[in-house]
């Protein structure tokens, strides 16, 4: 089981552990937390009142132009995502990408890696879509790829351990399971493959946002993610990290842009000695970030960023550990049992129930507004067949518990 220091690669906290509840600052700017119980913001967090007005801002100067107080975001605040995101991982800038989603990501970096006679690690707490990414890899590359299984729902280091070898290129792990919630012990995954001469990917959407993450402390490589989850945003992009002496060296871009100079008449009256063309590619980490981004996503995320900082990672972590305490508390007496060990710092918990389809049937009958269809469900019932999944946001509260302990009672 990881405690804080582990979790943390003995990085220090943003703010104060202190149960807090923060819903009473936050639950008015989620107004579906008011119209319905919702718990699953590991699947897609409520969009801010915030987050809706920084897309409408950015709409309105497209729609109108500027006057009456209207900016161009391109200008005003897009300039500034990188650094924001940056400070939230203690990373620097200058390490950032534009991404498309976090597998996007995680694909760039494998499609970036020389991986020929070499294997990959990962294990079966990986989101599932990476775990088909590499299977593919296996099936149509040869690729080597040694999927750890897990034991009662965690990682044994060890396990990780006896798959790591010399020809090891690359540990890929979620930081954060959406599955149960488990914590990698992330900063010795990191020690295990640099001993031996390997890199360390780490899929961070579960966690970024909702707890401590510091890239360097932990000695994470690569790391990716969007920003619908815990980043509390919005679908159709994210961030990618890459170490910066990494990019271009040991990940290569594997798609390219630029711009070129027409060295000839008419395009200029005095042409250079040389090439008809010269081509200027971007540098670094720069080399990554492939055409135009999603730009009123990073509308929506520069809000949610602020709003993030403002209350403190700290903060939103110990408000987490207490509700999801509670849970792990009350629901196993009605005949729940968690697969989240007590103790583990993310905010997701998991449960199996003996029948998905009676818990359905509970939540439908009870007085509680909880939608259990579509992608944006307000609960994950039966997911791997017979799992309950609870994601704990700022928004919920003790008496999201209460409902959720009544209906399912």
């Amino acid at each position: 089981m990881m405690n804080r220091r582990d979790f943390l690669g003995a990085a220090p906290l943003a703010a104060s552990a202190a149960p807090v509840d923060l819903s009473l600052q936050c639950r008015k700017d989620f107004p579906r937390a008011m119209n319905e119980t919702y718990f699953n913001s590991a699947a897609q967090h409520p969009l801010g009142n915030h987050c809706v007005a920084g897309m409408q801002r950015y709409m309105d100067f497209m729609n109108k132009g500027p006057g009456e107080g209207r900016k161009d975001f391109w200008e005003e605040g897009f300039p500034r995502m990188k650094t924001m995101f940056a400070r939230l991982i203690n990373a620097k800038p200058s390490e950032i990408v534009f991404t498309g989603s976090t597998t996007i990501g995680e694909n760039t970096i494998l499609n970036g890696m020389d991986l020929r006679g070499g294997n990959v690690v990962t294990n079966d707490l990986h989101y599932t879509a990476s775990l088909s990414n590499y299977l593919t890899r296996r099936q149509v590359q040869g690729l080597d790829v040694r999927i750890v299984k897990h034991r009662g729902w965690a990682i044994d280091l060890k396990d990780m351990e006896r798959a790591v070898d010399s020809r090891t290129k690359l540990i890929s792990v979620s930081l954060v399971s959406s599955v149960n919630g488990h914590v990698e012990n992330i900063k010795a995954l990191s020690d295990l493959a640099h001993s031996h001469k390997a890199y360390l990917f780490a899929d961070i959407i579960q966690g970024c946002g909702a707890a401590p993450i510091d890239v360097k402390a932990m000695g994470i490589d690569f790391a990716s993610t969007a920003m619908y989850k815990w980043l509390q945003g919005e679908h159709g992009f994210g961030f990618l990290y890459i170490k910066e002496d990494l990019a271009g060296s040991v990940v290569k871009p594997s798609e390219f842009t630029g711009h070129p100079d027409f060295n000839y008449p008419p395009w200029t009256s005095r042409p250079k000695p040389g090439a008809s063309f010269l081509n200027h590619t971007a540098p670094g980490v720069g080399a990554f970030d492939c055409g135009t981004p999603s730009v009123i996503t990073y509308a929506a995320q520069y809000e949610a960023l602020g709003y993030i900082e403002r209350i403190g990672i700290g903060n939103i972590r110990a408000h987490a550990n207490r509700l999801i305490a509670r849970l792990q508390n009350e629901l196993p007496p009605l005949g729940y049992t968690p697969i989240t060990p007590k103790g583990t710092e993310s905010s997701i918990v998991t449960f199996l129930c003996k029948d998905a389809e009676t818990v359905r049937r509970k939540i439908r009958a009870g007085k509680a507004r909880i939608l259990l269809t579509g992608p944006n469900s307000a609960l994950t019932v039966g997911r791997f067949g017979n799992h309950i999944r609870f994601s704990v946001s700022v928004f919920n509260n003790d008496q999201d518990v209460n409902t959720i302990l009544e209906v399912l009672a």
